[in-house]
């Protein structure tokens, strides 16, 4: 809602002076008509020349760099002579670009006249940080205090006569390891010619106590951007510290719009944008573009402006003035503040409206300072009111709109309680806070609200004393904590569901303390053991269940968890019956921050899985007796087969008969060989090939060696275990290449060397038997086999699922053999 707000400027006495020199650079028409001087003489003047000679060094201190407050009483002089009393109050600004300030003069004469001595009885200039409780201080470019505000004086405990002028006052008010990071952070601000910055850090106030404050400076450069002073505006946070944004600017202004623009158009505005503009939220959102809403001389500034920062151009202006255009057609005069932000996902500008058309006329020189504190107040989320002393609301912020739904012209005038929950308040308390905080005791609470569409919802209230217009008031801050009361009722529903698992989970669980003592135990651990909470809380877990025998076992456990990490064992342990039971153990340490707090004990009974195993190897044991002595009579029955073809090569007289019953009989011996090797291998499935083929070839040397011949057989073997399935093919293919060349490789001097190897890579088997003899035939191949012995490997090599392949070498013969290995 807007306001008629009185002639304050039109009656009172305002002079723009030189920061430094105090000259006077321009009047209004009130200090004309009060002084007597015309515009020109004054411009030819400073403000010491309007006081009585023997007080010009005292008479402005409270604008100059002395060490008096702007609250003390001056004597001045008119043209004509006449003496005034007069009060000043002031403001920084720029003024054509070099700092300046905005000096009002209140005529207290009348007042000192009649000896009042009531502060608050005198006039005082209110501006935007007096209505908050906010400490404001000045310094100069050397980091000497020039302005010490009473907020200052309260939150920190020094008088502003303490404080002025002091040396190094800095390296007093801020702690000692914080100190340089200040320094630095002020320096940085200056080099990157910064106009304001915001930081958190440590302050020790005069008692030597420690409090977390939030510092929001404005800086104030000269004509030539030498740094002239810094203006602070400081708030205690250490209470509130968990929330990083309640007071990172000053609170927002009642007549303050809000929008969010995103994809080149309004994605959010506030009811007061959209106020100040004339249309309906809706009308905006999605619709409007910004510049839709400007004067068409500044649509081409608001386009620039948010292309820079949107590029985050370091140079893009954060805040400027531009004209609008209402829906009605009125032009109208506006402040923006705008940053780069991110909103689901993608880049956006958020930013606030200040409408001030009105107040253009009154503060157009001094703008740049005023939209500095403006800013400042602009980005509070929480509902903020100015109270009187009654409790009736004064000023709203949009937080408080957004907070209740209600229009801003709904709160004036009215009482907190058409804001309370019916039932969940106590009035009378209220008003007990609001006259502690008039009291100048600031007051902490929680309350519930209701909202405009009936909804209850928690608050948290602070209440500090503040001023408006020069009237007692207080400044009411609430935040809607809504979401901390769900996550409590939330942590308090996972408590009873960790209860209610710990409790009913069917394994034996015991919680410890980080000395191992007993906590609790669940009840799946008193049927296991035989034990209840409360008959054994408090003693050691390992002096109860551990058997003496597994003591050292269950230290190593402690001594692990102690470092944090999770132990396991499998063991047995004692009942209350002195009875043992077979248990997988857990150890889980639960730490926080890095330091174990407890201990979970978890006790996984597996007495009846050990029956089973028990049962399980006895059987395969008797599995692996029986497979033993099946491969042992496999083996005896083929040695009676070899023995009976052996006896009939003694009894035939056909050398071609003798020679198949001997190459027959070599045959069965391989396979027979096989089966020895697995009934004494430990493992009846597989046998170890590189023992197998020693055997075999030494067999077939001493089966086919004679006083004529001198064949060598070399074997380079890798380490391979192959299966039954694998091994018998496998054997009576090396039996079939090694007996052939024996026979037909060396016909003439019966002396060679035949070489086997046995490579393995991955899963793959590379076989090559490889001699040095004649050769064989070209028409002798796998494809086209014509023997016996030939049909033979191709056979076996199928069986295989493998690739081979014979080949003359230079000089003898190769024979290769590729096939993988059996999962």
């Amino acid at each position: 809602m807007e306001r008629d707000y009185p002639s304050f400027f039109d009656d009172q006495p305002i002079f723009i002076l030189d920061h430094k020199s105090l000259a006077i650079l321009d009047v209004n028409k009130a200090a004309i008509e009060c002084y007597g001087y015309s515009r020109d003489e004054f411009l030819s003047m400073d403000v010491y020349d309007l006081g009585e000679k023997k007080k010009r060094v005292e008479l402005i201190d409270g604008l100059s760099d002395k060490n008096k407050s702007v609250d003390k009483i001056w004597t001045q002089q008119t043209k004509n002579g006449e003496t005034l009393y007069v009060q000043f109050t002031y403001h920084t600004f720029y003024h054509k670009g070099k700092p300046a300030k905005i000096a009002i003069a209140h005529d207290v004469s009348e007042l000192v006249q009649k000896n009042e001595v009531r502060r608050t009885a005198f006039p005082k200039f209110i501006t935007h940080e007096s209505n908050f409780p906010l400490a404001r201080i000045e310094w100069n470019a050397d980091n000497k205090i020039k302005d010490w505000s009473e907020q200052a004086e309260e939150l920190f405990g020094w008088r502003e006569d303490e404080v002025i002028g002091w040396d190094n006052f800095l390296d007093e008010l801020i702690v000692e390891d914080e100190i340089d990071q200040a320094k630095r952070n002020l320096k940085e601000a200056i080099a990157n010619r910064k106009t304001h910055y915001s930081v958190e850090g440590k302050s020790v106030t005069k008692s030597g106590e420690i409090i977390t404050c939030e510092w929001h400076n404005s800086l104030i450069y000269d004509e030539n951007q030498n740094l002239h002073s810094v203006h602070s505006l400081v708030t205690d946070i250490s209470e509130r510290k968990e929330s990083q944004n309640l007071f990172r600017t000053l609170s927002e202004k009642s007549l303050v719009g809000v929008f969010l623009i995103q994809d080149g158009r309004f994605k959010y505005v506030n009811p007061r944008f959209a106020e100040i503009f004339g249309y309906d939220q809706q009308e905006i959102i999605d619709e409007f573009h910004p510049e839709d809403l400007a004067h068409p001389d500044d649509r081409a500034l608001i386009i620039a402006n948010m292309k820079d920062r949107l590029n985050g151009n370091p140079e893009a202006e954060e805040e400027y003035e531009i004209k609008g255009v209402t829906k009605g057609g009125r032009v109208i005069d506006a402040s923006l503040y705008g940053s780069k932000t991110m909103y689901r996902g993608k880049p956006a500008i958020v930013g606030t409206l200040v409408d001030i058309t009105k107040d253009k006329e009154i503060f157009r020189k001094y703008r740049s300072s005023v939209e500095t504190f403006q800013n400042l107040f602009d980005s509070i989320s929480d509902a903020v009111y100015i109270q009187d002393s009654k409790g009736r609301f004064l000023e709203v912020n949009s937080g408080a709109v957004e907070m209740y739904g209600y229009d801003q012209s709904y709160f004036i005038g009215k009482k907190p309680q058409v804001l309370a929950a019916p039932g969940k308040v106590d009035m009378d308390e209220m008003k007990s806070f609001i006259q502690k905080a008039l009291d100048g005791k600031t007051q902490s609470f929680e309350w519930w609200g209701k909202r405009k569409n009936g909804e209850v919802f928690p608050q948290e209230i602070v209440i500090s004393k503040g001023s408006y217009f020069g009237e007692d008031a207080v400044i009411t801050i609430a935040r809607d904590i809504s979401e901390r009361y769900e996550a409590e009722e939330e942590l308090r529903k996972n408590e009873e569901m960790f209860r209610q698992l710990f409790q009913n989970s069917p394994i034996s669980i015991a919680l410890l303390d980080k000395r191992q003592e007993i906590r609790q135990v669940n009840t799946a651990f008193s049927e296991t053991f035989g034990y209840g909470t409360e008959e054994i809380r408090g003693l050691n877990i390992d002096q109860l269940i551990v058997p003496e025998h597994e003591k050292k076992e269950a230290r190593e456990i402690s001594n692990t968890i102690f470092e944090g990490k999770p132990a396991f064992h499998s063991g047995k342990r004692l009942r209350k019956d002195g009875s043992y039971v077979d248990v997988l153990i857990y150890g889980v340490p639960v730490t926080v921050n890095d330091k174990t707090v407890a201990i979970f004990g978890i006790y996984v009974d597996i007495s009846e899985r050990k029956q089973a195993e028990e049962k399980i190897k006895k059987s395969l044991k008797e599995k692996e007796v029986l497979l033993a002595e099946i491969h042992h009579r496999v083996k005896n029955n083929l040695a009676v087969i070899t023995g009976l073809l052996e006896l009939q090569v003694y009894n035939t007289s056909s050398k071609e008969a003798s020679d198949v019953l001997e190459n027959s009989q070599m045959r069965v011996n391989s396979i027979a060989l096989i089966h020895e090797k697995l009934y004494q291998n430990k493992n009846l499935s597989e046998i170890c090939f590189e023992q197998y083929l020693q055997d075999l070839t030494d067999a077939i040397l001493t089966s086919m060696g004679t006083s004529q011949t001198d064949i060598e057989v070399t074997l380079n073997i890798d380490p391979v275990s192959l299966t039954v399935n694998q091994a018998i093919p496998c054997g009576l293919i090396l039996n079939e290449i090694i007996t052939n060349a024996f026979k037909h490789a060396y016909p003439e001097k019966g002396k060679g060397n035949i070489t086997v190897n046995l490579n393995r890579r991955g899963d793959d088997i590379y076989l090559s038997v490889v001699d040095d003899g004649i050769g064989i035939p070209d028409e002798i191949n796998l494809e086209n086999p014509k023997s016996l012995g030939i049909k033979l490997i191709r056979t076996l090599s199928k069986q295989l699922s493998a690739e081979a392949e014979f080949s003359n070498e230079n000089p003898g013969t190769k024979f290769a053999l590729q096939f993988s290995l059996e999962n």
